[in-house]
């Protein structure tokens, strides 16, 4: 069995990074993910959050690239928010296997 390929979300923020190991290479889709997530942020909140997310994640091939593409979405937004609410995850280990 692999041990897997690591894909890293940097802190941001203030808030703390993630590595996420997933069975296949999906750092592209993941990085594609933090990166929209990170473009919709960044330029004034424009269209509908949901809308731009599954527009460019159905673009993925397959399966697990369109989930790691919304873990990194996803994971973005969740740093933005817990930065601005003062969230703490010091309880949460810094390394994930998916």
């Amino acid at each position: 069995m692999s041990k897997g390929v690591m894909t890293c979300l940097p802190p941001h923020d203030g808030h703390p990074g993630v590595e996420i190991i997933w069975a296949y290479d999906c750092r592209e889709a993941f990085d594609q993910g933090a990166t929209l997530a990170q473009s919709w942020l960044d330029n004034a909140r424009t269209g509908w959050l949901w809308a731009v997310m599954i527009a460019e994640r159905d673009l993925l091939p397959c399966a697990i690239e369109r989930r790691a593409f919304e873990v990194g979405f996803l994971s973005r937004l969740h740093q933005r928010i817990c930065a601005h609410r003062g969230c703490s995850h010091t309880d949460v280990p810094p390394s994930l296997t998916l």
